[in-house]
């Protein structure tokens, strides 16, 4: 681009300015004429309007080499392609074709072959400016609409998440009560009936439903945030707790022929909710279980337990398939499952727990292992 306004003299740029002028009608039948054989462009007296305003800019910046002018036009085009939900690549064609027909055009007015030349170099410059600032505004207006899309879509979710906790709460108070009294009378009939062969079966298969469904019912109670009576705080060994835990697990490990490889540290003291950290360590151990099942080579989980800057550490990693790209980011989001009938709420509900006792959960997923990371703080 011509950095200074006068190596070309004014005289001669207000002659270029005068011919475009002049030849402004010619020049914009010619444009949309060149358009509309190529598009079928429903929007064309926007475009009209917006050469015509193009050209005007154009004749300005010959003059002054500024581009004072062609900011508001960029930002009117950029509003338009919004407007109607078309994309910016229409746009620089359009301009590609403009330019075209401007080059084209001072390329057989009567002045200097010179002269001529270099003002296509400077309508080159003008419509290149014209593209980065145009887009860059699309850009822009673009980024502010999903910005905003993205706000509303987390208030919804939001919104929903309480709507979720009330029902939760509600629901669960609502079973649980009849559910104790139904335990009951199921203890009643089991001591009083006379007993068969398959008596014992058919109660041991109603307990085991029975407490399913009163775990569920916890779930649905801590992912509403409600704070039950049994939440007593206590000082207790984490370590201590893993081994209970990874013991009482030890049939179903076998059972689906996994080995489980531990490296706990002695100890580690903290003081929280005992049956809410054990919930944590079965719910993530039984997500591991569940995925390696479905593992036809070798099956594996690693349970790591140590003291790391005044926080507790638990690392418990399975060496099944790792969690789909689209669903890691929102894994401890409720209903968010890998698994075709699970619920979505125990990695929740998880979440829940960690962070009521001022801990973090998180997950790293590779190709050859997923683990998930306990963070707690030390007893002091």
């Amino acid at each position: 681009m011509i950095s200074n306004v006068n190596e070309m003299t004014l005289e001669a740029r207000n002659k270029v300015v005068q011919y475009l002028q002049s030849h402004h009608e010619i020049i914009v039948n010619s444009w949309k004429s060149m358009i509309l054989d190529t598009y079928e462009e429903p929007f064309i007296e926007k475009i009209i309007v917006n050469m015509n305003i193009t050209l005007g800019a154009l004749r300005d910046y010959f003059m002054t080499l500024k581009l004072d002018s062609i900011k508001p036009l960029t930002q009117k085009i950029a509003r338009e392609r919004i407007e109607a939900n078309t994309s910016i690549g229409a746009f620089v064609s359009y301009i590609n074709i403009g330019r075209r027909v401007v080059s084209e055009n001072l390329m057989e007015s009567p002045f200097h072959t010179c002269i001529q030349k270099r003002m296509v170099l400077e309508a080159n410059e003008f419509f290149n400016q014209l593209f980065y600032l145009a887009i860059t505004e699309y850009s822009h207006l673009k980024d502010m609409m999903l910005e905003k899309k993205n706000m509303f879509i987390q208030e919804m979710h939001q919104d929903r998440l309480t709507i979720l906790g009330q029902i939760a709460s509600s629901f669960a108070h609502e079973f649980r009560n009849p559910l104790t009294a139904i335990k009951g009378f199921i203890y009643l009939l089991q001591s009083e009936k006379e007993k068969t062969d398959k008596t014992d079966y058919y109660f041991s298969i109603i307990n085991d439903e029975m407490e399913s469904l009163e775990e569920k019912i916890s779930q649905f109670l801590l992912l509403s945030k409600m704070k039950g009576f049994e939440d007593q705080m206590e000082l207790f060994s984490l370590s201590s707790l893993i081994r209970e835990m990874i013991d009482f697990l030890y049939p179903r490990f076998l059972e689906t022929n996994i080995l489980v490889n531990t490296q706990l540290e002695d100890d580690l003291p903290f003081e929280g909710v005992k049956s809410q950290i054990k919930q944590v360590l079965l719910n993530i151990l039984y997500n591991a279980v569940d995925e390696l099942c479905k593992h036809s080579g070798e099956r594996e989980i690693k349970v790591r337990a140590y003291e790391e800057n005044k926080w507790l550490k638990i690392d418990i990693s399975n060496n099944g398939d790792p969690i789909p790209s689209h669903l890691i980011d929102n894994i401890f989001e409720p209903f968010i499952s890998t698994k075709e009938l699970g619920t979505g709420l125990g990695l929740s509900v998880c979440k829940q727990i960690v962070e009521k006792h001022n801990g973090r959960i998180y997950v790293q997923t590779e190709e050859k292992w997923t683990t998930f990371t306990i963070e707690l703080p030390a007893f002091i």
